[in-house]
């Protein structure tokens, strides 16, 4: 049975859903019947580049070089130091504003960018509970064993 990546659990409390570029944070207390709720869009760059990361990065870093080929180049963009810097000094203060540290994204020097936080967590589905009409033929379909 195939399964697709539908996100990532950040914690207990912080959701990353990848469809619709968002990561809430969804905490509640059951003593006084409160929920709180916020919520992160991300742009095009900064987005492939958090996926990127949460997909690749979480145990081994990821090179400059890398990355630039992965996010930019292959997007027909031009990548640079300075904008690389840009966009994750823009997405740690993003993700400091759900609570998680603002460097979560860290470069090792001279190794590159590694997830600074251990619990990270891929949430996957499966292909056959979803409706017929909302698979496209063209996805690709991760094969996982069940």
């Amino acid at each position: 049975m195939g399964y697709r990546l539908y996100g990532f659990m950040i914690g207990d409390e912080i959701h990353f859903d990848i469809a619709n570029r968002r990561l809430y944070r969804l905490s509640g207390s059951h003593a006084d019947k409160s929920i709180a709720f916020a919520s992160i869009y991300f742009n095009e760059t900064m987005l492939r580049l958090f996926l990127y990361m949460l997909i690749n990065g979480r145990t081994t870093p990821i090179t400059k070089e890398e990355l630039f080929e992965e996010i930019w180049e292959s997007h027909n963009l031009t990548p640079s130091t300075q904008r690389l810097w840009q966009v994750l000094h823009n997405l740690n203060n993003k993700l400091s504003l759900l609570g998680l540290p603002g460097n979560f994204i860290q470069n090792i020097r001279g190794r590159g960018y590694i997830i600074n936080y251990h619990d990270v967590i891929p949430v996957y589905y499966r292909m056959s509970e979803l409706p017929a009409h909302s698979v496209k033929k063209e996805e690709k379909i991760d094969t996982l064993s069940e």
